[in-house]
């Protein structure tokens, strides 16, 4: 009876807005949803936490959000790649995996300080939506980054407000972009907290998922004439934890960044994040694996 009266409170509060059909990989969530109660992690015993040297690190339990461990948590700090996060979700949102873009840009001719990681797209190359999020995700593509947010926006400038517009909706407090690939820009920043519910949010779209724990991958264009193999930069995809995947970043002033989705033996899954780390993977594997033995749900 509770629960009825609160979701017919929370559906009233949402009647002046507009509930769009799904559109693309987007999964849409019932606002009762956010009355479901979730086991909350517990902490069983004290072990010794871990001692980072990161700038910034964050662990949140995914089905409660409650933060388990946390350094700087709301410290506004350069993201490097893991800015190709928000980039996804735009596409995922609003634009279909099998859409075709022409690359209309000679991107190979680009400087790495203007566009970071190529796959070496070609001039005039017409490939999928669903290949391009491969090479921006797994190989961190900044030539696919560029030539989704023009298919998606008409340009990389108008793209980016989005960017901007909907980490508002997302309230992301301590987060603003200047480039759909993470360049390095003193008005482009996030925390680790931001980029959690960021994660958590990206989380929800089933072809993110499926696309952020490949190890290695080979696209073609729509003609099958061009290709481009490349594999993934994320080395815990390979421990001996049960690693997800999710997103690596390196630029001078974010230095070494990863974010990764970790699932325990009993399957409760949790976000760890470090930024600016002298040794993101192992800091990473640290913090994770201090969580699963510390805590229960």
């Amino acid at each position: 009876m509770l629960r009825s009266l609160i979701s017919l409170l929370l559906l009233a509060n949402l009647s002046t807005g507009t509930l769009l059909p799904p559109v693309g990989d987007v999964q849409f969530f019932d606002v009762t949803d956010l009355l479901s109660v979730n086991r909350i992690p517990v902490k069983s015993h004290n072990a010794i936490q871990p001692d980072i040297e990161a700038k910034a690190a964050l662990i949140m339990d995914i089905d409660s959000g409650v933060v388990l461990f946390e350094k700087n948590g709301r410290d506004q700090l350069s993201i490097a790649s893991l800015t190709k996060i928000m980039t996804a979700i735009l596409i995922l949102e609003s634009n279909n995996l099998d859409e075709v873009v022409t690359v209309d840009e000679n991107y190979g001719a680009m400087p790495e300080d203007e566009i970071g990681v190529k796959i070496w797209l070609k001039q005039n190359e017409r490939i999928t939506v669903g290949n391009l999020l491969i090479g921006l995700l797994v190989r961190s593509a900044g030539d696919a980054a560029f030539a989704l947010a023009k298919h998606h926006s008409g340009s990389v400038e108008e793209f980016v407000n989005e960017m901007n517009k909907k980490a508002e909706i997302l309230n992301l407090k301590n987060t603003h972009f200047m480039n759909p690939i993470g360049l390095d820009d003193d008005g482009h920043y996030s925390s680790v907290f931001d980029l959690a519910i960021l994660t958590k949010y990206a989380l929800r779209f089933p072809t993110f998922r499926s696309i952020i724990k490949i190890k290695k991958a080979s696209i073609t264009s729509t003609n099958g004439r061009i290709s481009h193999s490349f594999k993934s930069t994320n080395r815990l995809l390979d421990s001996y934890l049960d690693i997800q995947g999710v997103k690596t970043g390196t630029t001078d002033a974010a230095g070494e960044s990863v974010i990764n989705l970790a699932r325990s033996p009993d399957g409760h899954e949790i976000i760890a994040i470090v930024l600016n780390s002298p040794n993101r993977f192992q800091e990473n594997k640290s913090i994770i694996d201090w969580v699963f033995r510390s805590y229960l749900w």
